[in-house]
């Protein structure tokens, strides 16, 4: 679409509940007709921490974008999203510049993102902000497996510094340039952070201590699958810890184990040992990038 002297501006704001009619009208047309963006748009909407930002042109809502605070010094950049119909008219640049002013302004600490390494303009931008890619991932699924597993025995309250101890030490957690998964983003791990996972009950010690695993809950079309946050235990060890995961998902009536892991090839040989295949043909790409103010009274997570 081509501008003239007459043409409208795109104006970038905080998004309003009167946008709600426009963003579910463009993106259910996003992802063959699967995007997640009605599902959480009130959720967001609602965020007193964050920023909901669209891009109006012309009158009506035409792109948009969430920045979310994760854990503490820790943000979270997702839902870039533009109206299919506007296309070439830079508006994710637009409404991503936008919000990456929104945080350096109020933000803190590091602010992280994670798009397909197929997006080549959104890679472009990151980098004109300032972002950095620090890691490459894969998805991975699988089914879970009913078999009998006695491995696994839920971590304690008063054992989340231990347990820290532990995911620190971890050797994926060192090939995933020391980030986990929560739950589509990335964050480093912290006892708050452990401590929230615990009380959903979805940390667990495998073997005895040989090993933790950390999980959330994720939906596919099958039903509720096992999300891993991060299994923790040897690298030889790695392929009987992602079958037990199978196991566990069974046993807790969930239809599968879904895993966005570092893209190494430690990890591909681990999970294609334990029955897990690639979930697209693509990876994702992960950028960070880290406030100004960091390192002068800031939060350096």
């Amino acid at each position: 679409m081509s501008q003239t002297f007459f043409s409208p501006c795109v104006v970038c704001r905080p998004a309003l509940l009167c946008d709600s009619a426009d963003v579910f009208e463009f993106t259910k047309f996003i992802w063959d007709g699967h995007d997640y963006i009605h599902y959480v748009w009130d959720e967001w909407l609602a965020d007193p921490e964050g920023l909901l930002a669209v891009a109006e042109y012309g009158g009506r809502c035409v792109g948009m974008a969430k920045i979310s605070l994760s854990a503490p010094g820790q943000w979270w950049l997702q839902g870039l999203r533009v109206d299919p119909q506007y296309q070439g008219m830079k508006i994710g640049s637009h409404i991503h510049e936008y919000i990456d002013a929104w945080w350096l302004e109020h933000g803190d600490g590091v602010v992280r993102l994670m798009t397909s390494s197929k997006r080549f303009k959104v890679h472009h931008l990151s980098e004109k902000l300032g972002y950095t890619r620090v890691l490459e991932v894969k998805e991975f699924e699988t089914n879970s497996l009913d078999e009998p597993c006695r491995n696994f025995i839920p971590v304690q309250k008063d054992e989340i510094p231990a347990a820290l101890e532990a995911v620190l030490a971890s050797p994926v957690l060192t090939l995933g340039h020391g980030l986990f998964d929560r739950g589509w983003d990335a964050l480093r791990p912290t006892e708050d952070i452990l401590a929230a996972i615990q009380r959903q009950g979805l940390a667990f010690w495998w073997r005895g201590g040989q090993g933790l695993l950390l999980a959330w809950d994720d939906e596919n079309k099958d039903g509720k699958v096992l999300g891993l946050s991060l299994p923790v235990c040897p690298l030889e060890l790695l392929p009987k810890l992602l079958l037990d995961a199978r196991r566990l998902a069974a046993g807790q009536g969930r239809a599968g184990v879904f895993w966005i892991a570092p893209l190494e090839p430690e990890i591909l040989s681990a999970a294609e040992a334990a029955g897990y295949r690639q979930h697209v043909e693509h990876s994702g790409y992960l950028y960070e990038k880290r406030h100004p103010l960091a390192g002068t009274g800031s939060i350096q997570p």
